[in-house]
């Protein structure tokens, strides 16, 4: 009886992994400019979900490690507080077949660019909750350290919604439907459709971006442009 107590509670690890300083690259003139940060990471195993996270946290930065770690943390007790709620049925589907489900997963990385004024926080979210295949969720951040603010893909740009529309559209037609000749009609038909529509001039579509170096680059998940089977699609708009 102890012994099932005892696997029948997770186990947690809760561990700081610290990054002495991270280098980014900054405009052509102005060379490079290096902001402190650590990585937070948060490995936790239980029976019905696994979870391992990073994330940073920059110096003197609070503003930004605010919003990043209560995003974080705010998506990640909410998919545990329903993979709990969801751990007894799976549990009583595992009991009827032959086959075992597996626990659910709930994985963060993430990427850190700018230049010498922005700091752009690209945040990778993998959740498996049964099925074929997992889920992809993707949040940015992107902040101006001399403003104290963050700012929109039109701040970064100086670009409008039609011209980013336009620039990422074109580039998708030729990634993905271009360049692939063994594409069927209706097959590019539906995906020129998802393509107008995901990336159609509104502000929703491209709350996705960050900026590297002199470059912007615009990000899409999976099912917003394509199909699952596309990945992830990043476009340069600038």
């Amino acid at each position: 009886m102890k012994n099932k107590l005892f696997y029948g509670l997770f186990t947690l690890l809760l561990s700081y992994l610290f990054i002495s300083c991270a280098s980014l690259p900054g405009n052509k003139d102005s060379g490079k400019v290096t902001y402190a940060y650590k990585t937070v990471e948060i490995t936790e195993n239980q029976n019905y979900l696994s979870t391992n996270i990073k994330y940073p946290e920059f110096e003197k930065l609070p503003d930004l490690n605010k919003r990043i770690s209560n995003t974080v943390n705010s998506n990640w007790k909410n998919f545990k507080s329903y993979s709990k709620s969801e751990w007894d049925e799976i549990v009583a589907l595992n009991n009827r077949g032959s086959a075992k489900l597996p626990s659910f997963e709930y994985l963060v990385t993430y990427e850190v660019t700018g230049n010498k004024d922005i700091i752009s926080v690209l945040l990778n979210t993998y959740i498996f909750s049964g099925g074929a295949h997992g889920n992809t969720n993707l949040v940015t951040f992107t902040y101006d350290t001399k403003t104290g603010k963050f700012i929109n893909i039109l701040d970064a740009t100086s670009m409008s919604y039609n011209e980013i529309s336009s620039v990422t559209r074109n580039t998708l037609y030729k990634k993905l439907i271009d360049n692939n000749k063994k594409m069927a009609p209706a097959e590019e038909d539906s995906l020129r459709e998802m393509i107008n529509t995901g990336a159609f001039p509104q502000a929703g579509n491209f709350e996705l971006f960050t900026v590297d170096g002199s470059k912007v680059f615009a990000w899409f998940e999976p099912y917003s442009v394509a199909p699952y089977s596309y990945g992830i699609q990043k476009i340069q708009v600038k």
